[in-house]
């Protein structure tokens, strides 16, 4: 009598493995430094505010209480970038945020701004966070009305900048370089009165 045995094999497969996701690199800025090149300048501007018109329809003198505010008023930014050092293509420097100046304190030393910017080459807005309130007795004779005129001067600047841009998950940086144009600050606020008759 013949015993057959059989062996039998089981072939074990590796689980499949997923492809690791594709994370996109991620850049910061290290450092970015605003100077006055020879062709740099600041400029003054003069902004007209919003208008009030107060009336008197009656026969006798009176004193009105007008609140005036500068709301209004916004912080402007704007870059242009040197094209002599190329970027990596999938940087998108509008998701870089960074200071700008606020005020020029002579030579290249600058104040920043309160709020950060993005790199952009569209001009980007943002309020310029004046919370001032002033409170004007006006006196307005019988049958006439006072248009209240204001304005304010901004100084303007355009200036270079250096930064330095680093990819996060790797360390490597990359220089950029270019002008910055802005609104750096208002000053010298002016009120005006005009009288009509009614």
């Amino acid at each position: 009598m013949t015993t057959l045995i059989v062996f039998s094999t089981a072939c074990s497969t590796a689980p499949a493995t997923e492809p690791l996701p594709n994370v996109p690199d991620q850049y910061e800025v290290r450092n970015i430094q605003y100077f006055l090149a020879p062709t740099d300048r600041i400029d003054t501007l003069t902004v007209q505010l919003k208008g009030i018109n107060v009336q008197n329809p009656t026969n006798t003198l009176t004193t009105q209480q007008v609140e005036v505010t500068f709301d209004e008023l916004v912080k402007t930014s704007q870059f242009s970038f040197d094209k002599t050092t190329p970027l990596p293509n999938q940087l998108d420097l509008t998701q870089i945020e960074v200071p700008v100046p606020r005020s020029w304190n002579g030579g290249n030393s600058f104040d920043f701004f309160s709020k950060k910017f993005p790199l952009s080459s569209i001009q980007q807005r943002q309020p310029y966070g004046a919370n001032e309130k002033q409170t004007v007795a006006i006196k307005i004779p019988p049958k006439s009305s006072i248009a209240i005129s204001r304005q304010i001067d901004s100084y303007l600047l355009t200036c270079s900048f250096q930064a330095t841009i680093e990819n996060k998950m790797t360390g490597q940086s990359f220089p950029l370089s270019g002008k910055w144009q802005g609104l750096l600050r208002y000053n010298n606020a002016s009120t005006s009165l005009k009288e009509s008759p009614l």
